[in-house]
C-alpha cells in the first residue's frame, strides 16, 4: 500500500502506517498528551483519519534527520526486515544474505539492514536498473534473475560454491523455488511475502536433505501478538534512522496522481516505497 501525507495531523500517514500526534498519554514510551512530538504509528486501517487510537507500545518517534515522505516509508519495512533478519532469521555478521525483490520497498530495506548488521548481502532484482539501486543501498553482489535458469549457478558462484546463509524472500513462485537450491547447510530461508502473486510450495525432504530452515515473517502479527517484540523493534529502527544509519527510498506523487502510483505498483514499476503527498486542497 502507498503512504500518504498530509499536513492536518502532521504529514505520513496510510493503511499500514501513520505519522501522527496522539491525543493521549504515552509514559512508557516518555511520550507526552496533546500535541506532542511526532509520532511514526503502524496501523491495519483508519491511517485517513484526522484522529487515531492505536497501541502505545506500536508508538515511535519520527526521527527528525527524514522528511515525512521518508518516514512513511520506514516502518513496514524497516520493521519487517529486522523482524525478519534479527528476530527470525538470527543473521549474524560476517553471513550471506540474498535479498530478492531487492529493488522494492521491502527489500531495499533489507539490503540496508543486512548491511548494517555486517552480512555480506547479494541482491537479486529483475533488471540492471533495479539492481544498480540495491548496490546504492549497501548489495556487495548482485544477480539479474529475468533468466531463472542461471539463477543458481549466479549465486552459487558468488558464494564460492557454498550457498547463502540466510534468504529474504518476498516474491514467491519460481524465485522461491531457485532459492530452495542455493541454500547453505544451516540456511534460514524466510517467507516474507509473494510479490508474484503466485504462492509456492516446497516438499518436505528439501529442507530434510539439504539442513535449511524455512521461516516464516510477519512482523505486523507479530507486533501485535508479542509488546515487547513490537518496543525492540521500533526502538533500533528509529534509533538507526536518528543516527542517519537507515535511509528509506521513496517513489513519491502528490494525491491527484494516486491513480498512477497504484499503476506503477501494479507493473512493478515503482522503486522503493509508494508514498501519495497530500495538499490540503487534494480530493480523490
Amino acid at each position: 500500500m502507498p503512504s500518504c501525507t498530509r499536513k492536518v495531523c502532521p504529514p505520513a500517514e496510510d493503511e499500514n502506517k501513520a505519522t501522527n500526534r496522539l491525543y493521549q498519554s504515552l509514559p512508557e514510551a516518555g511520550f507526552k498528551s496533546l500535541d506532542g512530538p511526532t509520532l511514526l504509528v503502524p496501523g491495519r486501517a483508519g491511517a485517513m483519519a484526522e484522529e487515531s487510537v492505536v497501541d502505545e507500545h506500536l508508538c515511535t518517534l519520527k526521527p527528525a534527520s527524514i522528511s515525512h515522505a521518508q518516514a512513511a516509508g520506514l516502518l513496514v519495512g524497516f520493521n519487517t526486515a529486522y523482524h525478519g533478519l534479527v528476530q527470525r532469521g538470527d543473521l549474524k555478521a560476517g553471513e550471506t544474505l540474498l535479498v530478492t525483490g531487492a529493488a522494492g520497498g521491502m527489500g531495499l530495506a533489507a539490503v540496508e539492514l543486512g548491511k548494517l548488521l555486517g552480512a555480506t548481502v547479494i541482491a537479486a532484482a529483475s533488471s540492471e536498473e533495479k539492481l544498480q539501486l540495491a548496490r546504492q543501498a549497501g548489495a556487495s553482489e548482485t544477480v539479474n534473475y529475468s533468466n531463472l535458469k542461471d539463477f543458481k549457478d549466479q549465486v552459487m558462484t558468488k558464494t564460492g560454491g557454498r550457498g547463502v546463509d540466510v534468504v529474504y524472500e518476498v516474491v514467491g513462485g519460481e524465485v522461491f523455488t531457485q532459492c530452495t537450491r542455493v541454500m547453505a547447510p544451516l540456511g534460514r530461508l524466510l517467507v516474507v511475502g509473494f510479490a508474484s502473486g503466485t504462492i509456492p510450495t516446497i516438499p518436505a525432504n528439501i529442507p530434510l536433505i539439504k539442513g535449511f530452515s524455512v521461516v516464516g515473517v510477519r512482523a505486523g502479527a507479530e507486533m501485535r501478538r508479542n509488546p515487547a517484540f513490537a518496543l525492540e523493534m521500533n526502538k533500533k529502527v528509529q534509533e538507526w534512522g536518528a543516527e542517519g544509519k537507515l535511509s528509506p527510498l521513496v517513489t513519491q506523487v502528490n494525491a491527484s496522481g494516486w491513480k498512477q502510483l497504484f499503476t506503477a505498483m501494479a507493473d512493478r514499476k515503482v522503486v522503493g516505497k509508494a508514498v501519495v503527498v497530500w495538499e490540503e486542497t487534494a480530493k480523490l
